[in-house]
């Protein structure tokens, strides 16, 4: 039994003094009589000058003074008491310390003999909350800050605005949901301060996240809280980690920017965009039809008069006249073909009578049979019927890619892919001299890519997101990927 006890004692000697807290014992007047490495690192004094030192000297200002007597009192009285609670410690070089402690009483044979205390430094933290304190409290901008616990730290007067719920409600809880959701659920902090990979986060913000460029671990975000407000409100924001200068992660913060009217704008844009382009295909549709219901029809007749001149062995016609005759029917059917290409480029009637796939190959066989490009149609997986919209966008798009080939890209070869799948895309590539994007798709117009930009738009128009890859010397990829299930 002797053996055993001087074993577990033993033990409990290795793990107080190697323990990564600081831990220390001090009897009834404060006198230290054990501490351990932890406590004297954080101390800066040596074991040796800490045995026999009264814990009141390291103690910062007479506030941690009469914390030190308030948590004796209660202790001694058998009160509860909030653990861990924060003190502050003076360090042998003056440097203030500060500390979340944890307080019990020494019992030896019934009698309080001294207090234990178990401390971790949380300096670094309390200066990163109170710089956080400065920044939050000052800022226009809706923000909170969550801890390693998922406890807010931080609620600053923007975000009480914007939620309707104050931070004296909220600060100290891990309720930041409330603000957004009827249920509990994270929100993009909590998924940060966890260090969630991007498939997690994916599980929450279902293609509506994005890495940020700017912040190493973050993610920004856009949606719409129904919740908020009288009629709910599109936000975007972004979650950042904060770490010590260990690179570990101590908490998160998140700001918000209400951008409902911009939403609302965009939406209106993308309305009267939408009617005009509407108008517009209706508009080409009717030249279309006029150009060959009612231009052509007469000059095919002019064609045929002069056939029939020319061609009746009963009537004499001189050389010259008869040389002139044929030129004019030359006119006339340089006129007719004229008329008929506008009319297919206004509007291919092979679109709205066969559909997308044989309007496409009838582009690649222009390209082949007039420019002596080498083009030709893919298609992967089963083909589907198409709403009518989505067809004639989808071929607008198609149409000005292989124009682009036409007249810039100086390329041998090019091909369409339409691809069905969870999705429909459409691929257009060429091996072409290629040419320099600008950062941004966005910044197509700015940078003189008109037809690009007008491409994009109508991949915008059918809820599609168009990509664009090209490199020097090595050609163009445009896609659209468009929601199968798009109406």
């Amino acid at each position: 039994m002797g053996t055993k006890l001087e074993l577990t004692e033993k033990n409990y000697r290795y793990l107080f003094e190697n323990a990564s807290d600081a831990m220390w014992v001090h009897d009834m007047k404060g006198v230290i009589v054990d501490a351990n490495k932890a406590f004297a690192r954080l101390a800066g004094y040596n074991r040796k000058e800490l045995i026999s030192m009264n814990v009141m000297k390291i103690l910062a200002s007479e506030e941690a003074i009469g914390i030190a007597r308030e948590v004796r009192r209660k202790l001694l009285a058998g009160e509860d008491i909030k653990q861990p609670y924060e003190q502050r410690f003076i360090r042998k070089d003056g440097a203030m310390v500060i500390m979340e402690m944890a307080s019990s009483p020494v019992v030896i044979n019934g009698e309080v003999k001294g207090f234990q205390h178990v401390a971790r430094d949380v300096t670094e933290e309390k200066s990163v909350e109170e710089m956080l304190a400065k920044i939050t409290d000052g800022s226009p901008i809706p923000l909170f800050v969550i801890d390693k616990q998922h406890e807010v730290t931080h609620w600053n007067t923007a975000i009480e605005s914007l939620s309707g719920i104050s931070g004296q409600e909220i600060v100290g809880t891990d309720e930041q949901w409330r603000a957004f959701y009827t249920r509990k659920r994270p929100v993009m902090a909590d998924l940060i301060v966890d260090g969630a990979s991007a498939g997690e986060i994916g599980k929450h913000y279902q293609g509506k996240y994005k890495r940020s460029s700017l912040i190493d671990g973050a993610y920004a975000a856009e949606d719409f809280f129904p919740s908020l407000g009288e009629h709910g409100k599109w936000l975007h924001f972004t979650a950042s980690p904060i770490k010590n200068k260990k690179g570990e992660i101590i908490a998160a913060i998140e700001t918000l920017q209400d951008v409902t009217e911009e939403r609302q704008l965009a939406e209106n844009m993308h309305f009267y965009v939408q009617q005009i382009t509407r108008a517009q295909e209706a508009e080409r549709k009717r030249l279309a039809r006029e150009l060959h219901d009612e231009a052509s029809p007469p000059l095919l007749l002019l064609i045929q008069r002069i056939d029939a001149i020319t061609s009746n062995t009963q009537t004499r016609v001189s050389r010259s006249i008869k040389d002139r005759l044929e030129d004019l029917r030359r006119q006339a059917v340089e006129a007719l073909e004229g008329l008929r290409r506008y009319a297919q480029d206004l509007r291919p009637r092979i679109l709205d009578d066969l559909g997308l796939l044989p309007a496409l190959e009838w582009m690649a066989e222009v390209l082949v049979k007039e420019h002596g490009i080498d083009a030709h149609v893919e298609v992967v997986g089963d083909e589907r019927g198409l709403p009518d919209e989505v067809q004639l966008l989808l071929f607008r798009i198609a149409q000005e890619a292989l124009t682009n080939i036409r007249r810039h890209a100086e390329a041998s070869k090019a091909r369409i892919i339409l691809k069905f799948d969870g999705n429909i895309v459409l691929t257009v590539e060429d091996n072409g001299k290629g040419f320099e994007l600008p950062q941004r798709i966005g910044d197509l117009a700015s940078a003189g890519r008109l037809g690009l930009a007008g491409m994009q738009e109508r991949a915008q128009l059918i809820g599609g997101e168009l990509t664009i890859q090209s490199e020097l010397g090595k050609g163009t990829s445009v896609a659209v990927e468009v929601p199968l299930g798009i109406d």
